[in-house]
Formats: C-alpha cells, structure tokens, sequence
C-alpha cells in the first residue's frame, strides 16, 4: 500500500460541456432591468442585486451592483469546498473534458452507485467505465442482510487506473433515489509519496458550538465538521528528492490525500484538503520517514 496524493486539473468554464443539474435562477440577461434583491446566475456564481434600477451590469465587474452568493448549482462541484453542493433529482450526468488525467475522486456525496466513463476525446472510445456501490455497511450475515440500514452510505470514492489520454473526456453519472447531491468532484493525476507506517491517526475537527450555562444545562448548535490524518511515510532515500519537491509545491493547496484505495477505508483515509506541516526523517541509509498532518476542507 503507497499514500498518493491527487493534484486537481485547474476547472476551466468551458471545460463543462454538458450537466443535468438545474438552477433555480435564471441567467444574467444585459437586456433586463433587475430589482433589489434579485438572484441571478452568471458565469460559474449566483448574484443578488444590491440595488434598483440594476441594468446592463456584468455581476463579476459590478461590486456595488452586485454581490456574489456562490458557486452556482451546476458549478458548485467543482469549487475547493466540498460543503458547497451540486444537488439533483434521482440522477445526475455531468461531462468534462478533463485533459491528462489517471484519478477521479468524488466527495461529499449522497448517492447509490456512481458510474466514471473515461473516453478518448469527445464522443471516442471508451477507455476506462467502472462504477461503486456507495453502501456504507458491508452485509455479513443473513440478519444484516435484512436488517441493515440502506442509509448508511460512503459519502466519497476514488476511482484509479484511468488510462492517461490527452484528450480525455469525464463522464460522471450519480443515482439515488432521493436527496442526489455531491460536494466535489476532483479529476487529475496521481503521484506517490511513501509507504505509510501502520496506525495512521484519523478524526475530525468539529466547528460546533456546546455551551453549559450556570445550572449546568448544555445547548448543542451543530455546524460543520473537518477532517484530519496524521500519517508518517517511508520513503526510499532515492525518492526523498522528488517527495520534498512534491511537498514543496503542494503547500497551500488543496489536493486529494489519498491513504487506501480500499473501498472499506475510503471515509477516514481519503482527504480533500492541505498539510499543515511535515518533517522528514534520514532514518537509516536506505529509507527516510516523513510525517505528515493534514487538515480536510469544510
């Protein structure tokens, strides 16, 4: 087993050529004299008018007109947060030309299957089709088998081997019966670091509010939660170089830490998210040993 880590391609607009989600507002129209208050989508965001009277003011260049809400519904997958989400009915079909890529990562989902097609160019042939059931619970006996909870599910998968094609286009289809939404989708090229050392650290930080007041009554205000791995590697000292170079690059960067590709493993050991910081130690004359903790996107 090797920790990876899947640096995003850089999402381009017109890299987006066709998804199935709707918005629930309509397009920026130059053409249309829009009140206070009013949302509307442009480019990749939403947008509220900030006054009256609002006519022929591009959103993106209009501060005083106009104030950015967020990512739009077809767009919010593929900003750097995985809170923000793509929602849909029953499924979703998105297609991206993608690029170079070898990985896709989904995050943040609520769905029952998730298909990834990988062609050569648009339209060309099929180079890579695979999907994964995102049930939670792994039936182990007749009574799970009855009785299990089909709410229960993984919220993220990674999908690996894609062959690397200069053309790719990125199919990604998302089933589920109700309640379709993703946070991220993350398409890009893998590398490696080391070889993890056994017990890596897994847990969440959680931003939630638990105040006691003077006769000892709790009140719980639940927010959002982050992720966290802390995780030492061996790396053969030929490679310290390259992983150095690799680590350097990536600070201040949000990329897809992968600990498994285990299926079993996907929740506590697949992190979209930055180091806070790493070291490295010369272990011996053969093998070095970084230690690496990473704080996950909310």
């Amino acid at each position: 087993m090797t920790m990876t880590v899947l640096k995003p391609n850089v999402m381009a607009q017109a890299m987006l050529t066709s998804s199935s989600a709707t918005e629930a507002h309509a397009v920026w129209s130059s053409a249309t004299t829009y009140a206070l208050n009013d949302v509307r989508v442009y480019q990749t965001g939403r947008y509220q008018s900030l006054q009256a009277g609002n006519t022929n003011k591009p959103p993106s260049t209009s501060p005083t007109w106009w104030a950015r809400l967020g990512p739009s519904n077809q767009w919010a997958m593929f900003d750097d947060q995985v809170s923000t989400e793509t929602h849909a009915t029953g499924s979703l079909l998105v297609k991206v030309n993608t690029g170079i890529i070898d990985t896709v990562a989904i995050l943040g989902v609520n769905a029952q299957l998730a298909q990834v097609t990988v062609r050569d160019g648009p339209g060309g042939t099929v180079v890579y089709e695979q999907s994964q059931s995102m049930a939670g619970e792994e039936v182990m006996s007749w009574y799970e088998y009855f009785f299990n909870d089909p709410t229960v599910r993984r919220s993220q998968a990674v999908f690996t081997g894609i062959p690397p094609f200069g053309s790719s286009e990125l199919t990604v289809e998302l089933t589920a019966a109700a309640g379709l939404s993703i946070g991220s989708l993350v398409f890009g090229r893998m590398r490696p670091l080391g070889k993890p050392e056994l017990q890596p650290r897994a847990g969440i930080t959680d931003f939630s509010r638990k105040d006691t007041d003077e006769f000892g009554v709790t009140t719980f205000v639940k927010r959002a939660f982050s992720k966290t791995l802390q995780a030492q590697l061996w790396v053969d000292n030929l490679q310290v170089n390259r992983v150095q170079r690799l680590l350097y690059d990536l600070r201040a960067t949000p990329v897809v830490w992968i600990g498994s590709k285990a299926p079993e493993f996907s929740e506590p050991l697949v992190v979209f998210g930055f180091y806070k910081d790493f070291f490295c130690v010369i272990a011996d004359h053969q093998r070095s040993l970084y230690s690496l903790e990473i704080e996950g996107l909310i």
